[in-house]
């Protein structure tokens, strides 16, 4: 399961290098030139990093840095033309996990972007578990174990990542649509159905004593699906 990278540049031509050469490395990527379109996008789903231009036509990258602090759990490169030590250390006292100066080497900002993803990731997957009824869901080793038997909820890969994405919304409601651009191995991306079949599978495997877990992965009537774990009182 691969988030998109968002592309937060004013200049085109700046942008379309950016985008083009991490993508040819095999990342996904979302541009967007102002930050209310980026706030507007950080809202909607989900990302493995922001690429953040700090001389936005709207609203300078530092304001939004400061918007984004302790609000969003995805890692900011900072990405400027001003090389001042001022502004560097600025946008790191805002939360920046890294900043680069333009111009850059694209092979340098794909290796930076790709290593902040990576630390970012282990980081937070390591200490990440979560519960739903009596079943644990360890997001960094992939598995769900019960917690009354020790036993593996047997899992397919695609099974575990439809819930391991539904865990990480944090009780937020996906579509059938974000839901299949979200995870991988659906042969026809086109039918809702899949994900229903795969949803019927997980309530089916992590029932215990004949309860299956409907009032926890829930469906929402016109949007899609839900998963409330155990401290999600909401």
């Amino acid at each position: 399961m691969k988030h998109p990278i968002l592309v937060v540049e004013d200049d085109v031509t700046i942008a379309t290098i950016t985008a083009g050469f991490l993508e040819s490395g095999g990342q996904r990527t979302e541009v967007v030139s102002d930050g209310q379109e980026m706030m507007r996008r950080l809202r909607m789903r989900t990302y493995s990093l922001v690429l953040l231009d700090l001389g936005l036509p709207d609203e300078d990258g530092l304001s939004l840095l400061r918007k984004l602090r302790g609000r969003l759990d995805i890692p900011v490169m900072v990405v400027t033309g001003r090389d001042s030590i001022d502004a560097r250390l600025a946008a790191f006292e805002l939360g920046a996990q890294d900043v680069l100066t333009k111009p850059f080497d694209p092979r340098e900002l794909r290796y930076r972007a790709l290593n902040l993803i990576a630390r970012h990731g282990q980081t937070q997957e390591r200490a990440r578990e979560h519960v739903i009824g009596s079943w644990r869901i360890h997001l960094h080793a992939r598995t769900v174990d019960s917690e009354v038997t020790g036993e593996s909820a047997g899992l397919t890969r695609t099974e575990f990542d439809l819930l391991a994405f539904l865990a990480r919304g944090g009780g937020r409601v996906f579509s059938r649509a974000q839901l299949i651009d979200a995870i991988t191995g659906i042969t026809d991306p086109e039918s809702d159905r899949a994900i229903d079949i795969l949803v019927s599978r997980l309530r089916r495997k992590l029932s215990v004593d004949g309860q299956d877990t409907q009032a926890r992965l829930t469906t929402v009537r016109g949007m899609g699906y839900r998963l409330r774990l155990e401290d999600d009182s909401t």
